[in-house]
């Protein structure tokens, strides 16, 4: 029996394949983190735990109780790394320490600490992208072993030459991801576009207590 693809679906059902890695990237302020959060909340709901690194200490705790009730918050692991190199000890702790019973692993606005370290000189910024990679590969090494799920999600950035919009470090974040979905926010109406492996959508809108589906 062959076994069922991630799809852009999980993102709302909160039941993301086990083994498999997510990218999920959009605009800033676009929903990204509200979105999986909600799919957090279900992974929550299921028995299983959570954790988290917010890379871009944009966690809004508040928001965060809205959508999660009181007694999921005891299963929801938060890190939240201040620069890039707390970001690289926090996922290699994560791989070699995971607590029992995680269901999702959870990297919010992955590229962010990268891109304030990145100069733009490409022999300088080499072990910034080396480094990227290889917590990209650990997560998704991750992911096999302990038969978790891993979501990472990121920016947005324009290349105007190629007249196209991509995820930040795309090369990087896109190789270890099996499964790749944009966020668009377009006249007031959120979709999530699934781009690998299959080509559906879902549109959705906010909420008090996270999101609907349309």
């Amino acid at each position: 029996m062959e076994e069922e693809k991630p799809s852009a679906e999980d993102f709302f059902t909160g039941r993301f394949r086990r083994g498999r890695s997510y990218l999920l990237y959009g605009d800033d302020k676009a929903g990204k983190t509200t979105l999986v959060m909600s799919a957090a909340a279900c992974v929550v709901g299921e028995g299983m735990k959570v954790v988290w690194v917010d890379c871009g200490a944009r966690l809004y705790f508040p928001r965060v109780r809205q959508i999660l009730k009181t007694e999921m918050l005891e299963s929801v692991y938060v890190t939240q790394p201040r620069t890039f190199s707390e970001q690289l000890e926090s996922v290699v702790n994560i791989h070699d320490r995971l607590p029992s019973g995680v269901g999702l692993v959870v990297c919010d606005d992955f590229t962010y600490l990268h891109r304030l370290e990145i100069s733009g000189k490409p022999a300088q910024d080499l072990p910034i992208y080396s480094s990227l990679a290889f917590q990209a590969a650990l997560l998704k090494d991750l992911a096999v072993t302990r038969k978790t799920a891993v979501v990472l999600v990121g920016l947005i950035h324009e290349i105007p030459v190629l007249n196209i919009a991509a995820p930040v470090a795309g090369r990087i974040v896109s190789y270890w991801s099996d499964c790749v979905a944009r966020l668009r926010r377009r006249d007031g109406v959120r979709e999530v576009v699934e781009e690998k492996p299959g080509t559906g959508r879902v549109t959705f809108t906010l909420t008090d207590s996270g999101v609907v589906r349309t």
